[in-house]
Order: structure tokens, then sequence, then C-alpha cells
């Protein structure tokens, strides 16, 4: 009868959705990217997300960066919701040349059989509106 059991629960499948240590997916913990970073065609920021340190670091910017940089992490706090979404705190730039920079809430949604990420900054008040990013799996392509 134990050698029944043990069978049993050693056949068991994996989930496609299995949980990392951090409590994110492994589907979000991966490479995302986007070819219109800031509103501009062919202007790519690609971007990993990591479930050890529940934070996404920005891998690759082109010449546009917006006030971001390879080595920048773009998200950090990344945690789980009831809904299945997630919640993080987002890097921002603004003014003149995106030289200032600040931190808001942010909310991300996988989307497409966790193809597509959804990242939604909510407002802040009339200066700072919401802004939202939709980004691809993988590197690029």
């Amino acid at each position: 009868m134990v050698a029944v059991i043990a069978t049993a629960f050693s056949c068991s499948k994996h989930s496609e959705t299995e949980v990392t240590p951090a409590g994110i997916p492994d589907a979000l913990a991966t490479t995302w990217h986007t070819s219109s970073w800031g509103g501009v065609s062919n202007n790519y920021l690609i971007f990993k997300i990591d479930a050890g340190t529940a934070s996404g670091m920005v891998n690759i910017v082109s010449v546009q960066s917006f006030g971001f940089a390879i080595g920048d992490k773009i998200l950090t706090g990344i945690k789980a919701n009831a809904d299945g979404s997630f919640s993080a705190t987002g890097k921002y730039t603004y003014g003149t040349n995106s030289e200032s920079s600040g931190t808001r809430a942010c909310t991300m949604t996988l989307q497409n059989n966790n193809a597509q990420l959804t990242i939604d900054y909510p407002a802040i008040n009339a200066s700072f509106p919401e802004v939202v990013y939709v980004y691809q799996k993988g590197a690029v392509g």
C-alpha cells in the first residue's frame, strides 16, 4: 500500500505555473521586451525579472533611453495578488530629457498564454497620468 502511494506521488505532473520561492511564477520570471520604448518605433528596451530578488533589471536599452540605463531596476518588490495579477514598484522618469526619476506602484498582468506582460502605472496627478506598457516574452523577435 505504501509503495502504491509513493508511486502515485512520484508520477504527478509539474504545473506550468510553478511558483518560485519568492512567489513569482516561472511564466513571469523571464526576459521581456518592447520595440517601441517611449512610444518610438524600433526603440528597444529589454529587461529580465529575477524571482530570487523579485525585481526586473534592464538588460538592453536603445539610444533613446528616456532616462533608463543597463542595470537599472525597472521593477522592485514584485509580489503576487489574490486576483492573479502582480504588484510592484516601478521606476519612471520625467522632466527635460527624462533627467529626473521616481518610483510608483504598478500592477502587472500576464496575458495571451503568458506571452505578453502588461504593466499599468496608475495616475498620480495631472502631471503624472496613467501609463500602460505592453511587453512581449523573450529578448526580441
